[in-house]
């Protein structure tokens, strides 16, 4: 447990709220839809990033200010707690910010945006592979790319069994999941990929319990899919 890189953590959680912000703002559209790039209420062109209010009629354009600001600061700061300073926290870190992003846009829209899913193939395997050449366990970056590769493909199995339950952007997801839950062994993986399900199920009952929900009522995995990975990276022991 490491109290001085969990303050790090958090503090460039906080740093990277506004981006999160922006990116959620921006991306929060149907799938056909061009990205939002103006307040939906006045119709004043914005700029990319930041502000929570729209600086024409001040309505608020995007979440709340301090809600991804304070939402990615804990996950940082927790799994920078749990990690140390590791090399690998690097990419670990990355990824979490990139999944706070995807987690709600999935819930307010049901998509998982490609212009964030697949950049993070290429972005994460190159961190994981510093991550192994500077603590030499190459080892290690094998069995990620290999439980990267076999989530994602267990994903795409189940999207075309069930193509009503899951969508392509779910499978996208898994793979850099998997890299990231693979560099700490095989056993989180599976342990992600069932809780993601477990988890996503638990809410649906919750919500019929409430008579918020429907049986037939969809609900986006890609936040289970991201709660249950954070989860098991905190209380997997011994990286």
């Amino acid at each position: 447990m490491h109290l001085t890189t969990a303050v790090a953590g958090a503090a460039a959680g906080l740093a990277a709220g506004p981006w999160i912000r922006a990116a959620v703002f921006r991306l929060s559209v149907p799938p056909d839809a061009p990205d939002r790039t103006a307040c939906p209420r006045c119709g004043s062109r914005l700029r990319s990033a930041i502000a929570c209010r729209c600086p024409s009629c001040r309505e608020h354009v995007a979440l709340r200010c301090g809600v991804t600001e304070i939402a990615s600061a804990t996950v940082l700061g927790s799994i920078a707690y749990t990690v140390g300073p590791r090399p690998e926290l690097v990419a670990f870190a990355w990824l979490a910010v990139l999944c706070v992003a995807l987690a709600t846009i999935d819930l307010i829209v049901y998509r998982l945006p490609e212009s964030l899913t697949l950049p993070a193939y290429p972005v994460v395997a190159a961190l994981l592979a510093g991550s192994a050449l500077l603590s030499s366990e190459p080892g290690r970056f094998l069995r990620a790319v290999l439980a990267g590769a076999a989530l994602a493909a267990g994903y795409l199995l189940l999207a075309l069994i069930r193509p009503s339950d899951l969508g392509f952007g779910d499978v996208l997801l898994a793979g850099p999941l998997g890299m990231v839950l693979g560099w700490t062994g095989w056993r989180p993986v599976l342990l992600a990929g069932m809780l993601s399900f477990v988890l996503c199920g638990l809410a649906g009952a919750v919500l019929l319990a409430l008579r918020r929900a429907r049986a037939d009522t969809p609900l986006p995995l890609g936040p289970f899919m991201v709660y249950a990975t954070f989860v098991v990276l905190l209380i997997t022991p011994g990286r």
